[in-house]
């Protein structure tokens, strides 16, 4: 307050909500890009020499992805939760994808998943952590000699000096 010239919009910013009297606009995308068309109006009017707007938006409403085809929304006081608000979710933000080549590929990544399980690969290095007095586990008791088959007792495990 009192510096002229000085813009700030976005997550940056602090911007009072003449609706929501003593509260400032959530740092959220729909309000950001909403700021960021005023802010851009009010430095050109203040180039003009014009006067500035102040900015006031009505939040549209909120959107999760929870996973698993999921979701929870809030818009304009309406609440959905359950696969109905996640292809919402979905809608929404394929929408909002810049270029058509983007939002083919999107889809089709969504589209493949429809049909095929989560791709989780684990790796091991067949290592287990063990605390240095702890008795050998059955996995540990025998080692595999891979390239003959033929199975050898580890080496013996010597206990720490404190």
């Amino acid at each position: 307050e009192g510096l002229t010239n000085v813009w700030a919009v976005g997550d940056c910013a602090e911007i009072p909500n003449p609706y929501d009297e003593g509260r400032s606009y959530p740092p959220t995308a729909q309000h950001a890009l909403r700021e960021g068309k005023t802010g851009a109006e009010n430095i050109a009017a203040t180039m003009r020499g014009k006067p500035i707007k102040l900015f006031r938006f009505r939040a549209i409403g909120v959107l999760v992805g929870l996973g698993h085809r999921t979701a929870a929304a809030e818009i304009r006081g309406w609440r959905f939760s359950g696969l109905m608000a996640w292809l919402m979710w979905r809608t929404i933000y394929l929408s909002k994808l810049p270029g058509m080549e983007k939002k083919v590929r999107v889809s089709l990544d969504w589209t493949i998943d429809l049909f095929f399980p989560r791709d989780i690969a684990m790796t091991s290095t067949g290592v287990r952590a063990t605390t240095p007095n702890a008795e050998p586990g059955p996995r540990e008791t025998l080692a595999s000699d891979l390239t003959s088959g033929v199975q050898t007792q580890p080496e013996p495990r010597e206990k720490p000096t404190l």
